[in-house]
């Protein structure tokens, strides 16, 4: 899961957004994926209807809930449509600093919103609840954690201060579910980082778990002319402009060399570092439009609103498209 560590300041990174899909009444987020479109068809493994430019795609992303949590279409709408009601997250975040040590979504055995604190949940989630009633409906708190998220997010940064010490680059996330912070290196880079660890060169708070992962795996793919369509080596992403200047982006970790249908679309900028693993380009010959496809036949969604991070909460169910995966959903 990704948490907000991830996301902020994407203005300082890249142009302004001309408008993010949102599907799922969570975030429609295009992945970047090597390979070709093989004309796989998840509806009919599904056994669900094949998508159409008549198809309501709010529709068809219940049904692929129903499907996949084997509950009914009309369950399947009420619960994506929670998914976007109000809740408290930001201000459990900056008024509840001591406590307050996550909020995500769960969908099975039921569909609910968890609230994590250190203690005395309970108390302070009152005058939250009156302020948020449909969210407290469907919300259960929890006392389990032993650190707060604000703890955790220092944990955070130590950990990554001590990496880049070791000139290591490495990726990170807090895990709410296990309150916990995961860093992610390489197996070479590991080795040297327990070698560090043994010898008392660097510190690590116990709430840090390294994990060791496959070189691919240290880029985070990101979302490009409009959304979704195979570039020479990535999956084109967000359209985006800067003043009268329209462009689309793609991964900071692709090539900055990159074509669409063998013409050149010029690389102006990129982030790639930390949290960030995006860049962007112009795309000259080409109009640069608010939709994303989300099929394999080329159908596409347009593109009509944003979304903060802030109001994107872990377990939220979304949907995403690759030019190898195709159109799959999972969870934040």
């Amino acid at each position: 899961m990704k948490t907000k560590q991830r996301y902020k300041n994407l203005k300082a990174i890249v142009p302004v957004v001309l408008v993010s899909v949102l599907v799922l009444l969570g975030a429609f987020t295009v992945v970047n994926a090597q390979g070709q479109d093989d004309g796989a068809n998840p509806a009919k493994e599904l056994n669900i209807m094949v998508p159409s430019n008549d198809t309501d795609p709010l529709l068809f992303d219940a049904q692929v809930y129903a499907s996949n949590m084997n509950v009914s279409v009309e369950e399947a709408l009420r619960r994506l449509k929670l998914q976007d009601i109000p809740v408290p997250d930001e201000e459990l975040s900056t008024k509840e600093v001591k406590t307050f040590a996550g909020l995500w979504i769960e969908h099975t055995p039921e569909f609910k919103f968890v609230v994590q604190f250190t203690r005395d949940g309970e108390e302070t989630m009152k005058p939250y609840l009156k302020k948020y009633p449909e969210f407290a409906d469907i919300v259960e708190v929890r006392n389990t954690a032993k650190a707060s998220l604000a703890d955790l997010q220092r944990a955070q940064a130590m950990a990554i201060s001590s990496a880049r010490a070791l000139d290591i680059p490495v990726k990170s996330d807090i895990n709410v579910y296990n309150n916990s912070v995961e860093l992610y290196m390489t197996k070479a880079d590991r080795s040297r980082f327990d070698d560090a660890l043994r010898r008392n060169e660097i510190q690590l708070p116990d709430k840090v778990r390294v994990i060791t992962v496959e070189a691919e795996a240290m880029g985070i793919l990101e979302a490009d002319i409009y959304g979704g369509l195979p570039l020479s080596t990535c999956t084109s992403g967000f359209s985006v402009n800067e003043g009268i200047t329209k462009g689309i982006t793609t991964a900071g970790h692709c090539s900055n060399t990159q074509s669409y249908n063998g013409n050149n679309l010029p690389f102006q900028s990129q982030n790639w570092a930390g949290s960030y693993d995006i860049q962007w380009h112009t795309a000259p010959g080409y109009t640069v439009t608010n939709k994303i496809r989300w099929w394999s036949d080329g159908t596409t969604r347009d593109i009509t609103a944003t979304k903060s991070r802030n109001d994107q909460q872990i377990g939220g169910y979304v949907c995403k498209y690759g030019k190898t995966s195709h159109y799959t959903c999972g969870y934040y």
